[in-house]
């Protein structure tokens, strides 16, 4: 039974065991026709062989493989279904009965009863003979110890058999009348259910059986009488258990056995379980060596899925002591030794339940699975040649394989070159080929002989037949293909059964999610903080058949099996192991393995496509506030950090986890757990003062060192820092004593509109300006410029206030502070401010006035620039507590003569100066210089320094004129 389900890829739960030796043998062809039942039908006799061994067998140990009462057949029955075409809808057409006691042998005229005759003295076969409708092609369904199919559409006993029909059997006019059931709705009918309510209801020898010939048998053509031979096994549909107790070494006496979480009952074609989960009715364990050594047969039970989580109840009582048994019941889950996952409670397969020790709250016991075969094998043939009885012998080759008892030649497509099958029937064989579901669209195989291959019944000498795979043929579908050899003389037949199996491969991308993608024997999966999950559908190649083993735990596929050579199989990743481990990065394979050939695998590899990490937050992305000014800049992949405790946390996907390396000194890092995902917190440590100070930093990846990103960090000092004083002239500078670079600098300062002083501030951040006084403007941030460590280099000018006030203007010594702010951490820096000049509002003024120093006073002297002496009119206004020159005031000047501005005369006369000095002194005397007065408009003394004399009233030269102020000094103000 291994070896076909190896051959054919069933799962345990099939309930179809093989076409196995298709072994057709017939007589010489009758001159008359065979015996026809019916009376009016020509009919068609067939030997069918049930290749079951239904005597005991011994195993090496001496405990029976079956026991006569398990290989019983008191019940079989043989559906026959039929169709005018080999892929045509079959229907019931009639049933072969057999019976141990006639009193239940059913009645209808499509019942033919049979008779069941052992062959040779070992039992190895049995056969029967039928004798078969023709007309059509058909099928055989053969169920055995089972009386009643329940209709699952009804939940009732089927009894409605109905025959198909024939018009005209042979002839081209042959119409089919439908019988029922169909073939497909007989394959869903299922046993009578378990009732968990009634104690009798177990189940017992002997067993239900099944077993079937699916491949058409052409009973078409009328002119063949030859009897056929067919042949196939019976597989049991139920799962035994075995049960070793020895009571005095255990101290447990079982008495009853029962299956919890087991089911109602099953379906036969295939077997699959059916019905609720429910609790088995008790069986007595009251067998052979019950609690004295090994009970075989102790309890049977349906196949159980291991999703359902079946135990055995075993119930009896426990021997506390020589005088004292307790009643106890145990649990036996299905669970081998040291294994932790249950496993598949499986049709013809045998489980022993070896029970080691005992006591009244636990059992120990150890679950050992083998099959429910036959010893031995049908006959004592060996593949390699020889003639296999039927007169025809395969020539194996390199990737040949040839399984006599199951008639199945295994070619695998990756190695065959050709293989020959002879025969010695001197007069040769028809030869004809087709494939499983009359399949004309995939013709794979290639015969060749003298006469190359014959579909219909011509002459044929040929006894050598090579056989090839079909150059022709492109395509991946390799569908089950029969060789059929029909003896020209004794028109014996035998098929031949050739499957192809090859090492699985993936043909193509079905479909694939973002990320993934497969290419050579590698299925590729790109991760990245946005795609941590895959799918991806490929198609396989695996003739015949191929399943998915060992594949890691965090990737699923559906399905985990594909009986046919090509489908598609879906991988899914739906959630990364967190953290992705090296082990997994470095060496992650699964098998693909050929159904039919397990040594034809293929190792598929899933790598991992580790990407640069990807920093996916950030926090702060800008300063906070006061004390935390530390922040990252995504844009330029910078950090900044400064000495004020405060820290950078990066969030970082990574596969597998990440590292910062080439950290400086001044930086620790504090890594968090190690994740998929991490975060990483970056601080400043020991602080230096030197400016501009950055490091290149990488975060690694932890798989792949080969993977990172790089950030630049930055060292940034708080506060500001005041650099490049500049002033306009020299009546603006730092006092002496003070820098700029000074905790508070002290910057002297003439105010007026023409005269202004620059510096600059850096900051981290930037900075506001503002002031105290009234004798200049808010100070006004003219331009930025933003350095590489991220500071920002503010240039501040200073000015005058336009609107100064009179009393701010009669003021030599004016101070004042400018204060500087920076506008995240809100830390100030002040600068002291002064005058040491006294102001005039002139807006061109470029000098401060000129102090005078007389043996009369001190006075404060302002030129006010140049003017045409006509428009005198409109300057002689000044400013609040200055006054222009009068004459009067020469008196201070003149030592006492009086100068009267009334003693002009036409003649010009002038007047010499008694004391020119004190003159020159008094008015700054300048070469041809006119100074205005105050008496009346268009008033000047002109001062002639080579002369020493003066004019009134007369204007000289060029007619322009020096404006001065003056204002008599203030001790109290003006020091």
């Amino acid at each position: 039974m291994k070896l076909f389900n190896k051959l054919y890829g069933i799962s345990l739960f099939s309930l179809l065991l093989s076409l196995a030796a298709c072994t057709s043998e017939t007589e010489e062809q009758h001159q008359t026709p065979a015996p026809d039942p019916s009376g009016g039908e020509a009919r068609r006799e067939v030997l069918l062989t049930l290749k079951n061994k239904l005597s005991v067998a011994q195993t090496k140990a001496g405990d029976a493989i079956a026991t006569a009462a398990e290989n019983k057949i008191s019940a079989l029955d043989i559906y026959v279904f039929g169709s005018a075409t080999e892929d045509g809808v079959y229907t019931y057409q009639e049933r072969f009965c057999y019976r141990e006691s006639n009193s239940n042998f059913p009645v209808g005229l499509d019942v033919t009863p049979l008779e069941l005759t052992a062959v040779g003295s070992d039992g190895k076969q049995t056969n029967t003979l039928l004798s078969l409708k023709k007309g059509l092609f058909v099928k055989l369904y053969c169920i055995a110890n089972q009386n009643k199919l329940i209709d699952p559409a009804t939940g009732n006993v089927y009894n409605s058999f109905v025959s198909l029909g024939q018009s005209n059997p042979g002839q081209a006019n042959n119409s089919v009348t439908e019988g029922a059931p169909r073939e497909d709705d007989f394959k869903l009918f299922r046993c009578v259910q378990l009732n968990p309510a009634s104690a009798t209801d177990i189940l017992q020898t002997p067993l239900p059986m099944t077993g079937a010939y699916t491949t058409p048998i052409d009973l078409t053509d009328f002119s063949v009488s030859a009897r056929l031979q067919l042949g196939f096994r019976l597989t049991r549909s139920v799962a035994r258990f075995d049960i070793v107790n020895d009571a005095k070494t255990s101290k447990f006496t079982i008495q009853s056995v029962s299956m919890a979480n087991g089911r109602k009952g099953i379906s036969f074609f295939p077997l699959k379980v059916t019905g609720d989960l429910i609790t088995y009715p008790a069986r007595p364990f009251d067998g052979d060596k019950a609690n004295e050594g090994n009970c075989l047969g102790a309890f049977y039970a349906w196949p159980s899925p291991k999703e359902d989580d079946g135990y055995l109840i075993l119930s009896g009582t426990y021997a506390v002591n020589l005088t004292e048994n307790i009643p106890v019941t145990y649990k036996v889950p299905f669970k081998p030794e040291e294994d932790g996952n249950y496993i598949e409670v499986s049709q013809n397969h045998r489980y022993t339940v070896n029970i080691t020790k005992a006591d009244e709250y636990h059992l120990d016991f150890t679950l050992d699975v083998a099959d429910w075969t036959d010893e031995g094998s049908i006959d004592e043939y060996e593949p390699g040649g020889e003639t296999d009885g039927e007169e025809l012998a395969v020539e194996v080759a390199t990737g040949v394989k040839y399984d006599k008892t199951l008639r199945t030649i295994t070619v695998a497509l990756d190695e065959i070159t050709n293989f020959k099958i002879t025969g010695s029937s001197a007069g040769g064989y028809f030869v004809s080929k087709y494939y499983v579901d009359n399949d004309k669209d995939h013709d794979w195989l290639k015969i060749t002989g003298p006469d190359g291959v014959i579909n219909t019944r011509a002459a044929n000498d040929a006894s050598e037949y090579t056989i090839s795979l079909n150059d022709a043929y492109h395509e991946t579908d390799f569908p089950l293909a029969f060789i059929r050899f029909t003896d020209k003389i004794s028109a014996k037949e035998n098929i031949m059964m050739v499957q192809a199996v090859s090492a699985p491969r993936f043909d193509r991308v079905v479909n694939n999610s973002t990320g993934a993608s497969y290419a050579s024997n590698t299925i590729i999966c790109d991760v990245k903080n946005t795609v941590q999950t895959f799918n991806i559908e490929l198609e396989v190649f695996s003739a015949i058949g191929s399943k998915v083993e060992n594949l890691p735990d965090w990737l699923t596929v559906s399905p985990a099996t594909i009986a046919e050579t090509s489908g598609n199989y879906q991988f899914t990743l739906t959630s990364l192991p967190d953290p992705f481990l090296k082990a997994a990065f470095d060496e992650t394979k699964f098998e693909m393995i050929n159904l039919s050939d397990e040594n034809k695998k293929t190792e598929i590899t899933v790598k991992m496509a580790v990407n640069n990490p990807e920093i996916i937050t950030a926090q702060p992305i800008t300063p906070t506030s006061s004390g935390s000014l530390s922040y990252y800049d995504a844009a330029n992949k910078k950090m900044y950090l400064f000495n004020d405790n405060s820290t950078v946390k990066l969030t970082v996907f990574s596969l597998g986890g990440c590292k910062v390396v080439n950290a400086p000194s001044w930086m620790t890092v504090t890594p968090g757990t190690t994740k998929n995902t991490m975060e990483l917190a970056f601080k400043q440590g020991s602080s230096t003062t030197t400016e501009d100070v950055s490091a290149t930093i990488k975060i690694q990846n932890l798989l792949d060192d080969t993977k990172s990103i790089s950030l630049t960090v930055y060292q940034r000092l708080q506060g500001l820092r005041l650099q490049d004083f500049y002033g306009s002239n020299s009546y603006s500078y730092i006092e002496s004593g003070s820098s700029i670079t000074a905790t508070t600098p002290s910057i002297v300062y003439f105010p007026t509109q023409r005269n202004y002083f620059e510096f600059k501030v850096r900051s981290p951040f930037g900075i506001t300006a503002s002031d105290n006084t009234q004798w200049i403007n808010t100070p006004s941030l003219t331009s930025t410029q933003i350095l590489s460590n991220g500071d920002i280099l503010t240039t501040v000018k200073v000015t005058m206030w336009s609107n100064i006030s009179a009393d701010m203007c009669n003021t030599r010594r004016k101070t004042g502070v400018i204060t500087l702010t920076e506008t995240k951490s809100a830390q100030t820096k002040k600068m002291n401010i002064k005058t040491e000049h006294m102001t005039y509002n002139d807006p061109e003024a470029t000098t401060p006035p000129t102090l005078l120093k007389t043996s009369y006073g001190q006075f404060w002297s302002y030129k006010k620039g140049h003017y045409i002496a006509s428009q005198y009119n409109t300057y002689k206004q000044c400013a609040s507590g200055w006054s222009l020159m009068k004459t009067s005031h020469f008196t201070y000047f003149l030592g006492g003569d009086y100068f009267d501005t009334n003693k002009t005369d036409a003649a010009q006369n002038y007047h010499d100066f008694k004391n020119s000095q004190d003159m020159n002194i008094a008015i700054s005397a300048i070469s041809s210089e006119y100074v205005a007065t105050a008496d009346s408009p268009g008033e000047f003394i002109h001062i002639e320094s080579s002369y020493v004399r003066y004019f009134l009233g007369f204007a000289r030269g060029s007619n322009e004129i020096t404006v001065r102020y003056w204002k008599e000094y203030n001790d109290s103000t003006d020091r």
